[in-house]
């Protein structure tokens, strides 16, 4: 039925910092009504699938994906939220690895957005009940709501 969001990934690697050589790369992450997220590449010319298969983890429309700031830190994070109440992170440790996923939570109604801070560090989520959370990862990976915005 179609692609109902769409980000940009950083334009640097994971891992790199301002001033530090890197070979750009043009890459995006779009969710649609196949309940999935989908990681493109531009190459030799063209967007190609860079991730195969695409990331499942949702029973409903994915309404919402953002890709994480990655300034200094040594992994890419994408972010998706979907119909059916739940959000996803997605990460990878370099390129080429493996997408991870884990259930961030079960919102128990519609989650529409996703949005992360400048620094990639909080992801703020907008559910159906008119709630923005805000979450952030600690130190042992474990995501945790920080503040709840009404």
């Amino acid at each position: 039925v179609g692609v109902t969001a769409v980000s940009w990934a950083p334009a640097l690697a994971p891992g790199s910092t301002v001033g530090q050589p890197s070979d750009p790369f043009q890459k995006l992450v779009s969710g649609g009504c196949d309940n999935t997220a989908k990681v493109w590449k531009f190459y030799n010319g063209s967007w190609k699938l860079d991730c195969f298969p695409p990331l499942q983890m949702h029973t409903d429309w994915v309404r919402d994906v953002a890709w994480a700031p990655n300034l200094g830190l040594s992994k890419s994070t994408i972010a998706s939220c979907s119909q059916d109440g739940t959000v996803v992170i997605w990460t990878q440790g370099k390129e080429g690895d493996k997408w991870v996923g884990t259930v961030l939570n079960d919102f128990k109604t519609p989650v529409w957005r996703v949005s992360w801070s400048l620094t990639g560090n909080i992801l703020a989520v907008a559910d159906g009940n008119n709630n923005v959370t805000l979450w952030k990862e600690a130190v042992d990976g474990e995501w945790n709501q920080v503040t709840t915005i009404q």
